[in-house]
Protein backbone atom coordinates (compact mmCIF):
# COMPACT_ATOMS: atom_id res chain seq x y z
CA UNK A 1 0.00 0.00 0.00
CA UNK A 2 1.45 3.13 -1.02
CA UNK A 3 0.86 6.64 1.18
CA UNK A 4 1.21 9.79 -0.13
CA UNK A 5 0.90 12.96 0.96
CA UNK A 6 -0.86 15.04 -1.71
CA UNK A 7 -4.58 15.06 -0.31
CA UNK A 8 -3.08 16.82 2.72
CA UNK A 9 -1.44 19.47 0.79
CA UNK A 10 -4.83 19.89 -0.64
CA UNK A 11 -6.67 20.28 2.17
CA UNK A 12 -3.94 22.52 3.70
CA UNK A 13 -4.22 24.80 0.88
CA UNK A 14 -8.16 25.13 1.57
CA UNK A 15 -7.60 25.34 5.14
CA UNK A 16 -5.37 27.90 4.48
CA UNK A 17 -7.52 30.01 2.32
CA UNK A 18 -10.95 29.50 4.37
CA UNK A 19 -9.15 30.34 7.50
CA UNK A 20 -7.05 33.39 6.45
CA UNK A 21 -10.15 34.96 4.58
CA UNK A 22 -12.29 34.27 8.03
CA UNK A 23 -10.03 36.20 10.04
CA UNK A 24 -9.68 38.90 7.24
CA UNK A 25 -13.78 38.96 7.43
CA UNK A 26 -14.07 39.03 11.16
CA UNK A 27 -11.45 42.06 11.44
CA UNK A 28 -13.04 43.82 8.22
CA UNK A 29 -12.17 47.69 8.99
CA UNK A 30 -10.80 47.70 11.49
CA UNK A 31 -7.26 47.60 9.92
CA UNK A 32 -5.94 44.99 12.45
CA UNK A 33 -2.61 44.65 10.94
CA UNK A 34 -2.11 40.86 12.92
CA UNK A 35 -5.18 39.73 10.90
CA UNK A 36 -4.14 41.00 7.76
CA UNK A 37 -0.33 39.10 8.12
CA UNK A 38 -1.76 36.49 9.05
CA UNK A 39 -4.29 36.50 5.72
CA UNK A 40 -0.91 37.07 3.65
CA UNK A 41 1.28 34.03 5.41
CA UNK A 42 -1.68 31.71 4.42
CA UNK A 43 -2.35 33.17 1.17
CA UNK A 44 1.71 32.69 0.65
CA UNK A 45 1.60 29.32 2.14
CA UNK A 46 -1.72 28.25 -0.41
CA UNK A 47 0.23 29.39 -3.14
CA UNK A 48 3.82 27.67 -1.91
CA UNK A 49 2.23 24.45 -1.33
CA UNK A 50 0.27 24.60 -4.06
CA UNK A 51 2.45 25.28 -6.70
CA UNK A 52 4.12 21.98 -4.81
CA UNK A 53 1.34 20.32 -5.66
CA UNK A 54 0.81 20.73 -9.15
CA UNK A 55 4.33 20.69 -10.23
CA UNK A 56 4.02 19.23 -13.73
CA UNK A 57 1.76 21.72 -14.89
CA UNK A 58 3.58 24.79 -13.87
CA UNK A 59 7.29 25.74 -14.66
CA UNK A 60 10.24 24.45 -12.54
CA UNK A 61 11.14 28.22 -11.52
CA UNK A 62 7.80 28.61 -9.80
CA UNK A 63 7.36 24.75 -8.46
CA UNK A 64 10.43 24.79 -6.67
CA UNK A 65 12.38 28.66 -6.11
CA UNK A 66 8.71 30.45 -6.16
CA UNK A 67 7.47 28.07 -3.67
CA UNK A 68 10.30 27.34 -1.34
CA UNK A 69 10.06 31.42 -1.36
CA UNK A 70 6.32 31.97 -0.25
CA UNK A 71 6.72 29.11 1.91
CA UNK A 72 10.03 30.35 4.12
CA UNK A 73 7.91 33.78 4.00
CA UNK A 74 4.71 32.42 5.43
CA UNK A 75 6.91 31.58 8.38
CA UNK A 76 8.02 34.95 8.94
CA UNK A 77 4.63 36.45 8.52
CA UNK A 78 3.04 33.93 10.69
CA UNK A 79 5.36 35.27 13.05
CA UNK A 80 5.22 38.78 12.49
CA UNK A 81 1.14 38.33 12.69
CA UNK A 82 1.52 36.85 16.29
CA UNK A 83 3.66 39.87 17.30
CA UNK A 84 1.56 42.18 16.35
CA UNK A 85 -0.77 41.08 18.58
CA UNK A 86 0.86 42.48 21.77
CA UNK A 87 2.98 45.35 19.48
CA UNK A 88 0.91 47.06 17.41
CA UNK A 89 4.29 49.36 16.82
CA UNK A 90 6.03 46.22 15.48
CA UNK A 91 8.06 47.37 11.97
CA UNK A 92 7.58 45.01 8.60
CA UNK A 93 9.75 41.87 8.54
CA UNK A 94 11.53 43.68 5.27
CA UNK A 95 14.74 42.18 5.59
CA UNK A 96 14.13 38.63 6.55
CA UNK A 97 11.73 38.67 3.72
CA UNK A 98 14.65 39.98 1.36
CA UNK A 99 16.73 36.94 3.11
CA UNK A 100 13.70 34.42 2.18
CA UNK A 101 14.02 35.84 -1.83
CA UNK A 102 17.61 35.54 -1.47
CA UNK A 103 17.37 31.98 -0.56
CA UNK A 104 15.06 31.27 -3.71
CA UNK A 105 17.77 33.07 -5.83
CA UNK A 106 20.51 30.34 -4.47
CA UNK A 107 17.75 27.43 -4.84
CA UNK A 108 17.28 28.28 -8.61
CA UNK A 109 21.11 28.27 -9.12
CA UNK A 110 21.84 25.10 -7.15
CA UNK A 111 19.19 23.53 -9.26
CA UNK A 112 20.83 24.56 -12.75
CA UNK A 113 24.02 23.68 -12.02
CA UNK A 114 23.42 20.30 -10.89
CA UNK A 115 23.53 20.37 -7.30
CA UNK A 116 20.68 18.07 -7.50
CA UNK A 117 21.46 16.10 -4.10
CA UNK A 118 22.43 19.15 -2.47
CA UNK A 119 18.93 21.10 -2.62
CA UNK A 120 17.12 19.07 -0.27
CA UNK A 121 19.41 19.67 1.92
CA UNK A 122 19.65 23.22 1.82
CA UNK A 123 15.36 22.99 1.79
CA UNK A 124 15.04 21.26 5.33
CA UNK A 125 17.97 23.40 6.59
CA UNK A 126 16.13 26.93 5.41
CA UNK A 127 12.35 25.41 7.12
CA UNK A 128 14.15 24.77 10.31
CA UNK A 129 15.48 28.34 9.87
CA UNK A 130 12.43 29.62 9.43
CA UNK A 131 10.68 28.48 11.64
CA UNK A 132 12.85 29.68 14.65
CA UNK A 133 11.49 32.78 14.11
CA UNK A 134 7.79 32.47 14.93
CA UNK A 135 8.73 29.70 17.78
CA UNK A 136 10.59 32.40 19.24
CA UNK A 137 8.18 35.62 18.15
CA UNK A 138 4.93 33.13 19.86
CA UNK A 139 7.27 32.68 22.81
CA UNK A 140 7.26 36.85 23.35
CA UNK A 141 3.73 36.81 22.84
CA UNK A 142 2.33 33.91 25.74
CA UNK A 143 4.69 36.06 27.94
CA UNK A 144 2.35 38.70 27.80
CA UNK A 145 -1.05 37.58 27.08
CA UNK A 146 -0.08 34.25 29.17
CA UNK A 147 -3.43 32.66 26.46
CA UNK A 148 -3.13 28.59 26.16
CA UNK A 149 -4.10 28.89 22.62
CA UNK A 150 -0.73 30.59 21.87
CA UNK A 151 1.20 28.80 24.11
CA UNK A 152 0.06 26.12 21.69
CA UNK A 153 0.75 27.46 18.67
CA UNK A 154 4.33 27.64 20.37
CA UNK A 155 4.47 23.68 20.42
CA UNK A 156 3.37 23.32 17.11
CA UNK A 157 6.20 25.38 15.45
CA UNK A 158 8.30 23.85 17.78
CA UNK A 159 7.16 20.50 16.53
CA UNK A 160 7.09 21.51 13.27
CA UNK A 161 10.77 22.77 13.39
CA UNK A 162 11.67 19.27 14.96
CA UNK A 163 10.32 17.32 12.02
CA UNK A 164 12.68 19.23 9.47
CA UNK A 165 15.70 18.89 11.40
CA UNK A 166 14.74 15.20 11.96
CA UNK A 167 14.61 15.20 7.92
CA UNK A 168 18.26 16.77 7.31
CA UNK A 169 20.23 13.24 8.43
CA UNK A 170 18.42 11.33 5.91
CA UNK A 171 19.02 13.32 3.20
CA UNK A 172 22.34 14.22 4.30
CA UNK A 173 23.04 10.20 4.74
CA UNK A 174 21.31 10.09 0.96
CA UNK A 175 18.89 7.88 2.40
CA UNK A 176 16.52 9.19 0.94
CA UNK A 177 16.66 11.30 -2.97
CA UNK A 178 14.07 14.09 -2.86
CA UNK A 179 11.95 15.42 0.14
CA UNK A 180 9.09 14.01 -1.70
CA UNK A 181 10.70 10.46 -1.66
CA UNK A 182 8.30 7.56 -1.02
CA UNK A 183 8.37 5.75 1.82
CA UNK A 184 6.45 5.41 5.34
CA UNK A 185 8.10 7.17 7.34
CA UNK A 186 9.46 10.07 4.64
CA UNK A 187 5.78 10.92 3.53
CA UNK A 188 4.47 10.26 7.49
CA UNK A 189 7.27 12.94 8.91
CA UNK A 190 5.79 15.51 5.58
CA UNK A 191 2.59 14.36 6.31
CA UNK A 192 3.32 15.53 10.40
CA UNK A 193 4.37 18.78 8.77
CA UNK A 194 1.26 19.55 7.13
CA UNK A 195 -1.02 18.33 9.88
CA UNK A 196 1.05 20.79 12.31
CA UNK A 197 0.51 23.61 9.74
CA UNK A 198 -3.16 22.87 10.00
CA UNK A 199 -3.40 22.60 13.43
CA UNK A 200 -1.89 26.31 13.81
CA UNK A 201 -4.57 27.74 11.76
CA UNK A 202 -7.02 26.75 13.77
CA UNK A 203 -5.13 27.39 16.76
CA UNK A 204 -4.82 31.23 15.04
CA UNK A 205 -8.83 31.23 14.59
CA UNK A 206 -9.42 30.14 18.12
CA UNK A 207 -6.78 33.02 19.46
CA UNK A 208 -8.29 35.29 17.32
CA UNK A 209 -12.01 34.24 18.82
CA UNK A 210 -10.99 34.12 22.57
CA UNK A 211 -9.72 37.67 22.08
CA UNK A 212 -13.26 38.83 20.25
CA UNK A 213 -15.20 36.69 23.04
CA UNK A 214 -12.96 38.62 25.94
CA UNK A 215 -13.91 42.15 24.51
CA UNK A 216 -17.59 41.63 24.01
CA UNK A 217 -17.36 40.36 27.93
CA UNK A 218 -15.79 42.86 28.86
CA UNK A 219 -18.39 45.22 27.29
CA UNK A 220 -21.01 43.46 28.22
CA UNK A 221 -19.31 43.94 32.07
CA UNK A 222 -19.06 47.86 31.71
CA UNK A 223 -22.52 48.24 30.64
CA UNK A 224 -23.74 46.19 33.61
CA UNK A 225 -21.87 47.79 36.12
CA UNK A 226 -22.74 51.04 34.65
CA UNK A 227 -26.37 50.57 34.97
CA UNK A 228 -25.68 49.42 38.40
CA UNK A 229 -23.87 52.17 39.66
CA UNK A 230 -26.66 54.16 38.14
CA UNK A 231 -28.67 52.65 40.31
CA UNK A 232 -26.89 53.03 43.13
CA UNK A 233 -27.12 57.07 42.11
CA UNK A 234 -30.54 57.06 42.12
CA UNK A 235 -30.87 55.58 45.60
CA UNK A 236 -28.59 58.86 46.78
CA UNK A 237 -31.14 60.74 44.84
CA UNK A 238 -34.01 59.07 46.22
CA UNK A 239 -32.69 59.63 49.86
CA UNK A 240 -31.86 63.37 48.82
CA UNK A 241 -35.23 64.55 48.10
CA UNK A 242 -37.17 62.88 50.79
CA UNK A 243 -36.42 66.33 52.80
CA UNK A 244 -33.86 68.96 52.43
CA UNK A 245 -32.09 68.48 55.72
CA UNK A 246 -30.96 64.72 54.57
CA UNK A 247 -30.14 65.83 51.05
CA UNK A 248 -27.66 68.68 52.91
CA UNK A 249 -26.23 66.63 55.61
CA UNK A 250 -25.65 63.88 52.91
CA UNK A 251 -23.35 66.24 50.92
CA UNK A 252 -21.43 67.86 53.55
CA UNK A 253 -21.09 64.14 55.13
CA UNK A 254 -19.16 63.10 52.11
CA UNK A 255 -16.95 66.32 52.19
CA UNK A 256 -16.51 65.56 55.51
CA UNK A 257 -15.27 61.73 55.31
CA UNK A 258 -12.86 62.75 52.47
CA UNK A 259 -11.36 65.86 54.52
CA UNK A 260 -11.08 63.65 57.29
CA UNK A 261 -9.66 60.62 55.50
CA UNK A 262 -6.90 62.69 53.70
CA UNK A 263 -5.43 64.43 56.84
CA UNK A 264 -5.00 61.45 58.45
CA UNK A 265 -2.75 60.69 55.70
CA UNK A 266 -0.97 63.71 55.63
CA UNK A 267 -0.30 63.23 59.37
CA UNK A 268 1.02 60.29 58.62
CA UNK A 269 -1.41 58.07 60.49
CA UNK A 270 -2.78 54.70 58.48
CA UNK A 271 -1.40 56.18 55.62
CA UNK A 272 -0.79 51.95 54.45
CA UNK A 273 -4.47 51.96 54.93
CA UNK A 274 -5.57 55.33 53.64
CA UNK A 275 -4.36 54.64 49.89
CA UNK A 276 -5.88 57.22 47.44
CA UNK A 277 -8.21 54.25 45.92
CA UNK A 278 -9.41 53.74 49.60
CA UNK A 279 -10.28 57.75 50.66
CA UNK A 280 -12.31 57.83 47.09
CA UNK A 281 -14.20 54.83 48.50
CA UNK A 282 -15.11 56.01 51.73
CA UNK A 283 -15.65 59.33 49.66
CA UNK A 284 -18.57 57.22 47.42
CA UNK A 285 -19.62 55.30 50.33
CA UNK A 286 -20.60 58.35 52.83
CA UNK A 287 -23.55 59.50 50.86
CA UNK A 288 -25.39 55.83 51.46
CA UNK A 289 -24.74 56.15 55.00
CA UNK A 290 -28.77 57.58 55.30
CA UNK A 291 -30.21 55.21 52.07
CA UNK A 292 -31.98 53.79 54.93
CA UNK A 293 -34.35 56.64 55.43
CA UNK A 294 -36.27 56.22 52.28
CA UNK A 295 -38.03 53.40 54.27
CA UNK A 296 -39.39 56.01 57.28
CA UNK A 297 -42.79 57.32 57.05
CA UNK A 298 -42.48 61.01 55.91
CA UNK A 299 -44.55 61.72 58.82
CA UNK A 300 -41.52 60.73 61.27
CA UNK A 301 -38.97 62.11 59.15
CA UNK A 302 -40.27 65.56 58.35
CA UNK A 303 -41.74 66.63 61.67
CA UNK A 304 -40.54 69.78 62.60
CA UNK A 305 -40.35 69.07 66.54
CA UNK A 306 -38.99 66.78 68.60
CA UNK A 307 -39.97 63.24 68.17
CA UNK A 308 -41.24 60.99 70.96
CA UNK A 309 -39.98 57.82 72.01
CA UNK A 310 -42.13 55.47 69.76
CA UNK A 311 -40.77 57.69 66.81
CA UNK A 312 -37.47 57.87 67.26
CA UNK A 313 -37.62 53.82 67.64
CA UNK A 314 -38.80 53.85 64.61
CA UNK A 315 -36.45 56.25 62.88
CA UNK A 316 -33.36 54.42 64.26
CA UNK A 317 -34.67 51.77 61.99
CA UNK A 318 -33.13 53.90 59.06
CA UNK A 319 -29.64 52.19 59.77
CA UNK A 320 -30.97 48.62 59.75
CA UNK A 321 -33.12 49.33 56.54
CA UNK A 322 -30.39 50.77 54.66
CA UNK A 323 -28.00 47.88 55.42
CA UNK A 324 -31.23 45.74 54.09
CA UNK A 325 -31.13 47.89 50.79
CA UNK A 326 -27.22 48.21 50.31
CA UNK A 327 -26.76 44.25 50.67
CA UNK A 328 -29.85 43.62 47.91
CA UNK A 329 -27.74 46.01 45.45
CA UNK A 330 -24.57 44.16 46.51
CA UNK A 331 -25.96 40.95 45.54
CA UNK A 332 -26.93 42.26 41.84
CA UNK A 333 -23.61 42.99 41.13
CA UNK A 334 -21.89 40.81 38.70
CA UNK A 335 -18.35 42.17 40.77
CA UNK A 336 -19.17 44.64 44.13
CA UNK A 337 -17.25 47.80 44.37
CA UNK A 338 -15.53 48.56 47.73
CA UNK A 339 -16.87 51.24 48.22
CA UNK A 340 -20.35 49.54 48.77
CA UNK A 341 -19.01 46.87 51.10
CA UNK A 342 -17.83 50.08 53.40
CA UNK A 343 -21.29 51.95 52.58
CA UNK A 344 -22.88 48.72 54.26
CA UNK A 345 -20.56 48.70 57.51
CA UNK A 346 -21.66 52.44 57.71
CA UNK A 347 -25.36 51.88 57.23
CA UNK A 348 -25.81 48.81 59.79
CA UNK A 349 -22.34 46.84 60.27
CA UNK A 350 -20.41 44.43 58.38
CA UNK A 351 -22.35 42.12 56.29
Amino acid sequence: MTFTVEPLYLISIVVNLVIGLLVLFLYWGQNNMSAKYWFFASLALSFGVGFILFRPLVPAFLSYSVAHILSTSSSILFGCSLLLLVDKKAKPPYLFLLVCVAYGLVLAYLVNSGSGRLVPVVVAVAWCISLIFPVFLSWRVNNVLKNGYVTLMMWLFVASAILWVMRIPTLVAGLIETLGSPGLINVGILASIVILGIARQLAYLAIRLSEIFKVRLSEQIKKTFEAQEAMIVSLIELTSKRDNETGCHIVRTAQYVKVLATRLKQSGKYSKLLTRDRIQDFYRAAPLHDIGKVGIPDAILNKPGKLNPSERAIMNTHASIGKAILITAKASFFDPPNYLNHAIEISGGAS
